[in-house]
């Protein structure tokens, strides 16, 4: 029988296959469901910066209510940041990581630091095997260099590794300048893992009632290909552990992430779309196919098709593309 285990961010996985965040890892429910479907991890729903700023609010309007003596009020308010934000948020990992036996990874979708990074200590403290990031940083202003923008998700990871000792990982947007140099300089800033890509909600417009609105975009099985071809193209340079994410809706999909240079890769959109039950499908997928080729473990064959070790690299670059069209005719 063929070995599924693999090794990421430190932790050891019974199988390559995480629930990313979203919805169905918000409840302790959840987490149990996924563990049952045969997933090696589970990454909870992201805690929103947005959510931390409304308890800190609300809290600070109850205070500021209060007519307490001054040196307690002063203390309680200088305390208010690190103690009073999102305690459902600390709760549901605790209880998550109590109740399975799998890795619980906490998530943070942020923007500013400030906001966030006095909550991660707590977030470890609270049982969290590690953290990812979910960095979003949309410039907004035409001054700002993508220099500029990129510098801040290295900011945002060197402030939150000084404030735990758990594994941090960084889930990258699609759209960057050069995702060579900004992956280099996550990983030598001491990143555990990159996620590549994240996936955001996107605005649309309701014409009937001339306002804007939103709702979820799920990934399509064909989307995986830009994951694919970055996975290929940083396997064996970057000292960070790759996770493959978007568009990964079959086993055979899975595969071809590891052959690229996967150590683990996170499904969601194919869980809304199929159930939990596609998980197991997933890892049967996986462990016919090792066993079909001879492979005892995963490392037998992992990366055996990235640009480090592929006999035509340059079907990775921009190669690909003109490959493509002759092929096609």
């Amino acid at each position: 029988m063929a070995d599924l285990r693999v090794k990421y961010i430190g932790l050891e996985l019974k199988n390559p296959i995480i629930v990313g965040s979203c919805a169905l890892g918000k409840s302790v429910d959840g987490v149990k469901r996924a563990e049952e479907a045969g997933a090696s991890a589970i990454v909870l729903k992201s805690l929103f910066e947005e959510e931390i700023r409304h308890d800190f609010e609300a809290t600070q309007k109850a205070l500021d209510e209060l007519h307490g003596h001054p040196e307690a009020y002063e203390y309680a308010r200088a305390d208010l940041a690190s103690h009073m934000g999102p305690e459902r948020y600390l709760r549901l990992v605790e209880s998550a990581s109590k109740a399975v036996s799998i890795p619980v990874v906490a998530s943070i979708n942020c923007t500013t630091p400030e906001t966030w990074v006095p909550y991660a200590s707590q977030i470890q403290a609270s049982g969290a095997r590690a953290l990812e990031l979910n960095i979003y940083a949309q410039p907004y202003d035409a001054r700002v260099s993508s220099e500029e923008v990129e510098r801040s998700y290295v900011e945002a990871l060197i402030a939150v590794k000084k404030a735990v000792d758990i594994p941090v990982v960084v889930k990258l947007v699609p759209h960057l300048t050069n995702p060579m140099k900004l992956a280099f300089e996550l990983s030598n800033a001491g990143a555990d893992g990159l996620v590549l890509f994240n996936r955001f909600f996107n605005p649309d417009i309701d014409i009937e009632n001339m306002e804007l609105a939103g709702g979820l975009t799920l990934s399509e099985p064909t989307e995986y290909q830009n994951t694919l071809r970055w996975i290929g193209m940083l396997y064996g340079r970057s000292k960070a552990d790759l996770c493959a994410a978007t568009g990964i809706h079959s086993g055979e999909t899975a595969v071809k992430m590891l052959l690229a240079g996967a150590a683990a890769m996170q499904v969601t959109s194919v869980l809304y779309r199929q159930k939990m039950d596609v998980i197991g499908q997933m890892v049967q997928f996986v462990e016919r196919w090792m066993e079909s080729k001879g492979f005892g473990a995963v490392g037998d064959f992992r990366g055996k098709v990235s640009r480090f070790h592929a006999a035509k690299p340059e079907l990775l670059a921009r190669a690909q593309y003109i490959k493509a069209f002759v092929h096609a005719e």
